[in-house]
């Protein structure tokens, strides 16, 4: 029996005659005659015969070939792609110059007897700069505010002095309401800062509120949303509230908050500054309500940390490649494998000919539009290479020179790039322990957030998959075919993504016409094949960016954009399970939860395999031929569905139909299958 021979492409005749049909009320609506005797419809079956014929032929070519086909219309494997995180430098001590953390600063994981440490590098300056405080203001409408400051210094200045007394002041109004506040101006960049708030309150009973659960919320201006956002929680967050040690603000303690990258100026009350706030809330019966203002005496602000994003990446500075031998289209490797893509910096440097220093030339894609006097090259990062323009001869025997050719004998180096990636580098949070570079008063590192997005050099196999899609889109983005295909192009660390476009009826939830959002779904750590967390489903910022850009170059101009995430939806489930007779109990248990994991699973679920469909339900009833197949199962008693929110792991009511609107993804939380002999 011989090998199966690959269908490149398995549309028959009559899918073309279809297809073709279709067209006909886009392109040419008054076209109304679709009958067999049109002489139209006559052309597009002929074509379609054609076009059938080219098919078969093109399924009839050797693998090589095929590949040669991909090369020649622009298919290129994508390179690997290295994990990313953000870095949180925690200082020895607030510092009264600013602290910097250079680009390239080197962070790992601890080495042990088995596992070699992994490496990640910051890629932008990060500059700590001291926090000074310039205002605090207490309003009771967020309309009209008072100074507090002058007081604060007032009696600080009268510390030590004999017979003078502290004096106090009110941070919201003498019976407290939702939406008193009390804002703290700082005049330094606090943007990816974390700030140590002391808040010398005055000790008192906790005057009508739970001390551990009080009904306030920590708030900063964001310079996206030019609004206030709050700090959450959950250290998954960007903005994070890590510490409040003042108890409702009825004692002396800290608040420790990590401010974003969107974090931003503003002015309030005429005083412009970075602003933090501290807003009444409602009161509840977890809460409790104030029944007196919180008074402080002193409020200190102070620097203690910065965030930086890392990759999982290492730098190699001005490799030499060799000399050039004067020929057009040479090539020249690097050292080290898999390369990945040059960014702003990294380019190829040509040693002069006076031998007195180097000279940069430009990366380009392809040397197209390259003249024979153009310093360009073209850098592919799978197999390393740089390769300088070729000659090629025009159908008139002219021999044309596409980008310029460094001298003979001149030697030939990148200035620097960067190695690595792969899935080795999707680390947890808080293992990035060890710094590797020293920097002055840096006293620990880790990473508050997973590391994800690292995946390896795209296979072949892949490439000639997604060949026929190439061909189709031809690098423009109309269909929402075509938006999904080149999402999942533009980043190897984009494993799925859905385009959701306005409906005829305008269903609720929809975007509005003319708008096109794309949902991406990032590759996940080996380990999520069961379990999956928030963390791991978060699009770092870099990604979405750099999905918008190259979405956005391809976009029609009437189109607006938006790339995001889904709305994940979180499901756990309990089973009830009888168990065969024979069977293990416990090993029936692990199987049943481990099958839910898998068919509620946003990559690997569903019921092909290929992912949980976007906006797609999930229903009790089609869990019971989940379960049942599964070794050692007599037969299902019973079957429970809660929908769950991740940060809290609260349930909410059972259903047996969990719904998701067209935007939404379910995703498995936690299952529990109970097992009775």
């Amino acid at each position: 029996m011989g090998l199966p021979v690959p269908d490149l492409d398995d549309r028959t005749f009559q899918d073309i005659v279809n297809e073709a049909k279709r067209k006909i009320p886009l392109y040419c609506p008054e076209w109304t005659d679709h009958n067999l005797s049109d002489p139209g419809i006559t052309l597009i079956e002929l074509f379609s015969w054609m076009t059938e014929m080219t098919l078969y032929r093109l399924n009839q070519v050797p693998d090589k070939n095929y590949v040669k086909f991909l090369e020649l219309i622009g298919v290129e494997l994508a390179p690997a792609a290295p994990a990313g995180t953000e870095i949180t430098f925690r200082l020895s001590g607030a510092q009264p110059n600013e602290v910097t953390m250079p680009a390239g600063t080197e962070v790992a994981t601890v080495r042990t007897e088995t596992d070699e440490a992994i490496l990640f590098t910051t890629v932008e300056d990060t500059t700590i700069s001291p926090a000074t405080l310039a205002h605090l203001l207490v309003s009771e409408d967020g309309e009209s505010f008072v100074d507090r400051l002058a007081l604060l210094t007032d009696w600080r200045a009268l510390l030590g002095t004999p017979g003078q007394e502290g004096r106090v002041t009110n941070l919201f109004a003498d019976t407290p309401a939702p939406g008193n506040a009390f804002y703290i101006g700082i005049e330094a960049d606090i943007r990816r800062t974390v700030i140590n708030l002391n808040l010398e309150c005055a000790e008192r009973a906790a005057p009508g509120i739970v001390p551990t659960n009080p009904p306030l919320r920590w708030e900063y201006w964001d310079s996206e949303l030019q609004d206030w956002a709050a700090f959450e929680r959950n250290q998954d967050e960007e903005a994070w509230i890590e510490q409040d040690g003042t108890r409702g603000l009825n004692t002396v303690g800290d608040v420790v908050l990590h401010l974003p990258r969107t974090a931003g100026e503003t002015t309030v009350g005429l005083r412009s500054a970075y602003w933090i706030r501290c807003v009444v809330i409602p009161g509840t019966a977890q809460t409790g309500e104030y029944t007196a203002s919180p008074q402080v005496a002193w409020v200190e602000a102070t620097a203690v940390g910065g965030v930086a994003p890392a990759h999982n990446v290492t730098s190699v500075e001005h490799e030499v490649l060799g000399s050039s031998d004067g020929s057009s289209g040479q090539t020249f490797g690097v050292g080290i494998l898999p390369a990945l893509p040059l960014i702003d910096g990294e380019t190829v440097e040509v040693e002069l000919e006076d031998e007195s220093g180097w000279e940069l030339w430009e990366p380009v894609a392809d040397f197209s539009d390259s003249g024979p006097n153009d310093k360009h090259f073209v850098f592919d990062p799978v197999t390393g290479e740089v390769r300088f323009g070729p000659v090629i001869r025009s159908p008139h025997g002219e021999e044309i020179q596409y980008g310029a050719i460094p001298p003979t004998g001149m030697q030939i180096g990148l200035t620097s790039y960067r190695y690595g990636g792969g899935p080795e580098g999707n680390v947890g949070q808080n293992t990035l322990t060890e710094l590797q570079s020293s920097i002055p008063y840096v006293d620990t590192v880790t990473n508050r957030r997973v590391a994800s997005g690292g995946v390896d050099p795209e296979s072949i196999e892949n490439a000639k998959m997604r060949g026929p899609q190439t061909l189709r889109t031809r690098n423009r983005a109309i269909t929402a075919d075509d938006f999904e295909h080149l999402a999942k192009e533009a980043s190897p660390s984009v494993v799925r993504a859905r385009c959701i476009q306005p409906t005829e009826v305008g269903t609720e939830g929809d975007p509005l016409p003319g708008v096109v959002r794309v949902l991406l779904v990032p590759t996940l750590p080996a380990s999520s094949s069961n379990t999956v967390t928030p963390d791991e489903l978060r699009i770092p910022r870099d990604l979405l960016d750099h999905v918008s850009e190259y979405l956005d170059e391809r976009r029609l101009l009437t189109t607006m954009l938006i790339v995001s995430e889904p709305e994940y939806h979180w499901a756990s489930v309990e089973a009830r399970v009888k168990v065969s007779p024979n069977a293990d109990p416990d090993q029936v248990q692990e199987a049943v939860e481990s099958r839910l994991f898998k068919f509620i699973h946003p990559i690997h679920g569903g019921a092909d395999g290929e992912g949980w469909t976007f906006g797609r339900s999930l229903f009790a009833s089609e869990l019971y031929s989940q379960i049942q197949p599964v070794p050692g199962v007599e037969y299902v008693e019973g079957i429970k569905v809660y929908p769950v929110d991740p940060t809290t792991g609260e349930r909410g009511e059972e259903t047996d139909n969990l719904t998701v609107p067209r935007a939404g993804l379910i995703c498995s939380y936690q299952h529990n299958a109970v097992c009775s002999i």
